[in-house]
Order: structure tokens, then sequence, then C-alpha cells
């Protein structure tokens, strides 16, 4: 089989409870989840990208030197063919795998080495955002998964929102600021703190944007 992929390489993990982790990044390309702030419109395509084998992937991948870490992102790589066969080859050759995932697909398999990061969407961020949290309790019923939700200014209300009403274990939540600038996540992340520090919930980094700014390969 094929994967249409948007992008492989190795960087650190910017985000959720591995940030820092050297990590090689295995982009998927298709989304039609088609969040306002989002920061990889180039994946939304499925006919954009590059056709390669999983075998492929992974030794071009292997040949930008090692990682303990593989993470599969997208676009939504959840709703993308073949992505089953694709964790099972990728969790024998890497020691920690995670999938970035809006949630708009349910979770394909659970392993001991299989991480989520759950992503769901709020209101105003895209029509489609009931989508994301339709697949809740099977997320939630693993637990390696974290959820990560992405808050931008004036969304800390809704985030609370659906917390609650999704009865998550807040021990297990990260919200991240949004921002495509050092400056504006910062501005945002002093903001979720102290919602973070009230609410018994974990702040999630950007970290590539911090060291590298917006952009594609980091």
């Amino acid at each position: 089989m094929t994967l249409r992929v948007a992008e492989l390489f190795r960087s650190l993990q910017g985000e959720g409870p591995s940030a820092g982790t050297p990590a090689h990044f295995l982009r998927l390309q298709g989304c039609d989840v088609g969040c306002r702030w989002c920061d990889t419109k180039y994946t939304w395509d499925a006919s954009h990208g590059r056709d390669c084998t999983i075998a492929e992937a992974f030794g071009e991948l292997r040949a930008l030197g090692a990682a303990p870490l593989l993470v599969v992102t997208g676009g939504e790589p959840l709703t993308r063919p073949g992505v089953d066969r694709l964790l099972t080859a990728a969790l024998g050759q890497w020691p920690r795998v995670e999938v970035e995932t809006s949630g708009s697909a349910p979770p394909p398999l659970e392993h001991a080495r299989l991480h989520y990061m759950w992503s769901p969407k709020l209101p105003g961020v895209t029509e489609h955002w009931a989508g994301t949290w339709a697949h809740a309790a099977r997320f939630m019923g693993d637990p390696r998964t974290t959820v990560k939700i992405v808050v931008a200014e004036g969304d800390d209300s809704a985030a609370l929102e659906q917390i609650r009403a999704h009865e998550l274990p807040r021990d297990r939540v990260m919200l991240m600021p949004e921002g495509l600038t050092d400056a504006a996540v910062r501005a945002r992340a002093l903001t979720l703190a102290e919602l973070c520090l009230r609410e018994g919930l974990r702040l999630s980094p950007r970290l590539h944007v911090w060291l590298w700014g917006a952009k594609r390969g980091v």
C-alpha cells in the first residue's frame, strides 16, 4: 500500500506530553476538519503531497538521524486509508509512537507504546467541531490518550464547557495557546497558565514556534 505524504522530517516534538523529545514526523496529506487558525493548510487537499510506501517513508525518516519517537500527524491521519497498518508497522521500529488527531475518526488500535494526542475542536473553530468530540469515550478509554485543546482568545469558557460536558479527567487535559508567532503564543499562554492553575489543567507549549516560527519542517 502507499501513503499520501505531505512531509517527512526530524525535529523536536513541540507540543503535548513529549515536548522537547527528538522525533521523526510523518505528516499525512488530507484533512476536511477545516480549522480557521490551522497552520498546516497545505495538508488539506488530499490530491497534493506525494505517494510513498510505508517502507520508503520509514527509510527516509531513518536517514535523517536517530529519534526515539515517531509522530504521525496531518492533516487528519486517522481518516487516511491504511493508517492502522502504518501504526502497526511503526510500533515495530520506534519505542514510542504518537498520533496527533482531531478525533474525527475513532482510534484504530491500542498498544502500550501507542499514544494519542486527541485535539478536539471548539465551536468557534470549525463547522465540523462536533464531529471531533463524537468518539470521546473511545479515546478516553485508552489511558495513554492525552487531550490537547487549542484555545484562542475568547475561547476559555468554551473549552471549560466541553471539558465538563464530556467529563474529561483534568490531569489528562492540556490547553495549548493558539498563535503563529512567539509573541502571540506567549501572550495567550500567560492567560491560559492562570486558567490551568485555577482549574487543575495542564499547559502545552508550542516549542517549535518559539524556536523556529510557524513554518514547514519543524
